[in-house]
C-alpha cells in the first residue's frame, strides 16, 4: 500500500493486522485500538473520515496528555504513517539525522570515499556523516550556497552550534580536505581549536560484586536465562554488547568450547575459550529459545516483535542486574562495558602480560590495555618516588626563614 491517504477505517485494520501478524499480545493491540479511536474522533472533528501524516500531526498538536501517553500516542501515529507510505515494518524508529545540503552532497560524498580508503569502519564513516552534514546544514543556513564563499566567521559560527566537541576533529579534517581538493581557496583547517578529551579511569567492578550481580538474575524465567548468559558473555569474556547482540549460533562451537566472532567495532576476527560457567549459560538459554533455530541468532526479545536483541535492551538488563544486586554505582558507569573493563583491569592487577588481556579483549591497540593499569592503585603506589629534600630558598620559603613577596 504506497497511497498517501486512506479511509482511517481501512488504514486502522490494517496497521492492527499488521501488529498481530508480528505476534502483539492483545493487551497491547488493545492499547493502540484505543489510541486510534482517539484518533478517529480528531478526525469527525475535522470533519472528514480520510486520514493523512498532516492530520497526524495536528492531532499530537492537539492532544493534551502526560509524556508517557504523548509517547505511546507518536508511536501509533508512526505505524499509520509507515503504513500508508508502504514502508516496512519498524520496531523501533530511530531519530533522523540532519541531511547535507543537495549541492554540497557530492562533496562530502567525495570526502567519505577518502575516509574509507584510509580504513575508516562503517560507524566511523556514518559519525563522520553526521558531523559534516550538521556542518553543511549550518552554512547553508548561514548564507553560504558556494563551498568557496565559506570564511572563517562562518566556521567560528558553526562551531558554537556543536555541544559535544569531539566533533571539530571531524571539521577540521574535512576543511582540510577542501582545501588539499581546491574546492576552499584557503585552508580553514586551522582556527578550528584542538579539544582533548581526559581520559577518566576506567569504570571496575570487584569479583565480588559482579558475583552478586550474577547470582541477583532470576534463572527460573526464560528472560533470567537468557539475561544470565548475556551477562556472563561481558563478565568471564569481555564481549562488547554490539558483538553480543549480533552472536549467532554457528559462531559458537560446543565441542572445543570456542566463540569465534569479526567484531562489529574493529572488524577484526576474534578465536575465544569459553569458561564452563559461560558454556553453561549458554546451553540452558539456548534449549529455551526455539527463535534462534529460525534466524540463527542467540538472543532475542521477550517481547513482539521477537526480534533479534538490541544493544538496549541489553543495557537495561545489566541495569536491572546492578539494581536487584543493590551494587553501589553512584559516581559509576553500570552498563554493559563496565564489565569488559573490569575484567581487563582485574586480569592486569594479577599480572597477566597486555599483550594477552589484549588478544582476549580484541584490541588493534596494543597500547589501550595500559589504560586499565591506571585502576590498579595498590601497584601504583609501590613505584612511587619520594620528592628529594627542598633545598635552597624554595627550602628556606617551605621552612619560614624567608618570605618571598610579590610586587
Amino acid at each position: 500500500m504506497t497511497q498517501k491517504t486512506a479511509p482511517f477505517n481501512e488504514l486502522m485494520e490494517g496497521v492492527l493486522n499488521q501488529l498481530k501478524s508480528m505476534g502483539y499480545m492483545d493487551s497491547t493491540l488493545t492499547v493502540y485500538s484505543r489510541t486510534y479511536a482517539r484518533v478517529q474522533a480528531f478526525l469527525a472533528q475535522c470533519g472528514t473520515n480520510i486520514y493523512t501524516p498532516e492530520i497526524g500531526v495536528s492531532f499530537l498538536t492537539n492532544t493534551n496528555a502526560k509524556k508517557s501517553t504523548s509517547v505511546a500516542y507518536a508511536c501509533a501515529i508512526r505505524r499509520l504513517n509507515d503504513f500508508i507510505d508502504g514502508k516496512s515494518f519498524r520496531s523501533h524508529h530511530d531519530c533522523p539525522h540532519v541531511q547535507a545540503p543537495p549541492e554540497f552532497s557530492c562533496v562530502l560524498v567525495k570526502y567519505l570515499q577518502e575516509c574509507m580508503k584510509s580504513g575508516n569502519k562503517s560507524a566511523t564513516l556514518q559519525s563522520k556523516e553526521r558531523t559534516c552534514g550538521l556542518f553543511l546544514a549550518f552554512l547553508k543556513g548561514d548564507g553560504c550556497t558556494d563551498l568557496s564563499q565559506m570564511d572563517a566567521g562562518m566556521v567560528s559560527r558553526s562551531l558554537l552550534t556543536f555541544s559535544n566537541r569531539d566533533r571539530y576533529a571531524v571539521v577540521r579534517q574535512f576543511l582540510r580536505f577542501l582545501a588539499d581538493k581546491g574546492v576552499t581557496k584557503t585552508d580553514l583547517s586551522g582556527i578550528v581549536p584542538h579539544y582533548r578529551r581526559r581520559k577518566p579511569l576506567p569504570t571496575t567492578y570487584t569479583p565480588e560484586e559482579i558475583t552478586r550481580i550474577e547470582a541477583a538474575v532470576d534463572i527460573c524465567t526464560d528472560t533470567g536465562k537468557r539475561n544470565l548468559a548475556i551477562i556472563r558473555l561481558a563478565t568471564r569474556m569481555g564481549l562488547r554488547s554490539g558483538d553480543i547482540a549480533r552472536l549467532k549460533l554457528a559462531e559458537i562451537d560446543f565441542s572445543t568450547g570456542h566463540i569465534n566472532i569479526n567484531q562489529e567495532k574493529t572488524g577484526i576476527p576474534l578465536s575465544i575459550q569459553m569458561p564452563s560457567d559461560v558454556s553453561d549459560a549458554l546451553a540452558a538459554h539456548i534449549e529455551n529459545d526455539a527463535r534462534s533455530s529460525v534466524d540463527g541468532y542467540v538472543f532475542h526479545c521477550m517481547v513482539a516483535p521477537y526480534g533479534r536483541i538490541s544493544t538496549s535492551i541489553i543495557r537495561h538488563a545489566v541495569n536491572e542486574s546492578f539494581t536487584v544486586a543493590k551494587v553501589n554505582t553512584v559516581g559509576k558507569k553500570h552498563g554493559p562495558h563496565a564489565f569488559r573493563s573490569s575484567l581487563a583491569s582485574s586480569m592486569v592487577n594479577d599480572g597477566a602480560p597486555y599483550e594477552v588481556v589484549r588478544r582476549i579483549l580484541g584490541h588493534s591497540n596494543p597500547n589501550v590495555i595500559k589504560h586499565y593499569a591506571k585502576a590498579d592503585i595498590e601497584n601504583l603506589r609501590r613505584c612511587s618516588i619520594d620528592p628529594p629534600a627542598p633545598t635552597g630558598r624554595f627550602g628556606d620559603y617551605l621552612s619560614g626563614k624567608e618570605v618571598v613577596s610579590r610586587v
